[in-house]
């Protein structure tokens, strides 16, 4: 596989999915990994996903936002899988939290797109990672708008 080849099945790999796992650093800077729906994304560059504000990983990145976001597909043939190593943006603006809002999220959100607990957060990647049947490929994305 190329480097383009991989940025292709990279890139679908994160189509097929709604959920990715996210890791981040604890207190102790121990590694904590949880999934998360994938809300949307910008290719391969930009991950978005919303969260309650009172959870412990909005608390743990607003301290050391260096993060990863992993995705894999084990369900059917390619077996694969993708790591995305970067930082997250923790935002509370109204425009970040009304671009994923969506029909059914005042059910966790009661308040509404300005609910004090809605927070969203924007992973911005900086390498990649694809992996397909053995084979692996490191990639810079650092430089990409």
């Amino acid at each position: 596989m190329d480097e383009s080849e991989v940025r292709v099945n990279a890139l679908e790999l994160i189509e097929r999915s709604s959920i990715a796992m996210v890791g981040t650093l604890g207190e102790a800077g121990d590694p904590q990994v949880k999934a998360m729906i994938r809300a949307e994304h910008e290719g391969l560059k930009t991950i978005w996903f919303s969260t309650n504000t009172s959870s412990e990983h909005v608390g743990q990145l607003e301290k050391d936002p260096r993060a990863c976001v992993y995705f894999a597909q084990w369900a059917e043939e390619p077996w694969c899988g993708l790591t995305l190593g970067g930082r997250m943006e923790v935002l509370r603006d109204h425009t970040s939290r009304e671009r994923l809002w969506k029909d059914g999220c005042e059910k966790f959100y009661p308040k509404g797109v300005d609910d004090l607990d809605y927070t969203v957060l924007r992973f911005t990647a900086a390498w990649g990672k694809y992996w397909q049947f053995g084979k692996k490929l490191r990639f810079d994305l650092s430089q990409e708008d």
